[in-house]
């Protein structure tokens, strides 16, 4: 489809070459059941500086049954985000004013790793009861899907990207990697 975007390009060469379950696209876009049963239910923080950019966001995880929250900074998200919280995952914009995605990731981190300690000494708070480790998937959303914004995301310890706007095939891979397992601990 035109303009060609090297995300879509991406995407229609792996399903090419037999990289995505072929019975869950249709003319190159995944239909809303196989996202929508992803993401049915899952809390899911949306973090953009851009009050458009947060409203569109929020609209195309809603369009498939996520229940979304929204912050517009990246220190806003630090404070949802401070374990323990009731998110599935996060969706953070990299490109911020004060602080950017990267810098906020690298902090929630810090406060993962925190009270990952604590549940390892058995001082975690009543909500971790039964948790072994506490991760949220955070992944970045950017229009840059440039290899060192990739590099980047992944030293700051993000999980994957998406590109904005969401394109169907991407958002269901990056979500299918955290949603497909519902054994999965936060």
């Amino acid at each position: 489809m035109k303009p060609l975007r090297a995300s879509m390009l991406q995407v229609s060469l792996h399903r090419a070459l037999g990289g995505i379950d072929k019975l869950h696209c249709r003319n190159g876009v995944l239909g809303n059941s196989t996202l929508g049963s992803l993401l049915h239910k899952k809390r899911i923080l949306v973090v953009d500086d851009n009050i458009v950019n947060l409203k569109v966001a929020a609209g195309a995880l809603k369009k498939y049954g996520a229940e979304v929250t929204c912050a517009d900074s990246g220190k806003k998200a630090i404070t949802q985000l401070k374990p323990p919280h009731s998110f599935d995952a996060c969706f953070m914009d990299i490109q911020m004013p004060e602080m950017d995605g990267f810098e906020a990731t690298k902090r929630i981190r810090v406060m993962e790793r925190d009270l990952n300690e604590q549940i390892e000494r058995g001082e975690a708070p009543p909500e971790c009861a039964g948790l072994r480790q506490w991760r949220t998937p955070i992944l970045a959303m950017t229009a840059d899907v440039i290899q060192a914004t990739h590099e980047q995301c992944l030293k700051s310890e993000m999980d994957g990207y998406v590109s904005k706007p969401f394109e169907g095939e991407q958002l269901y891979r990056e979500v299918a990697r955290f949603f497909q397992n519902q054994d999965q601990v936060q």
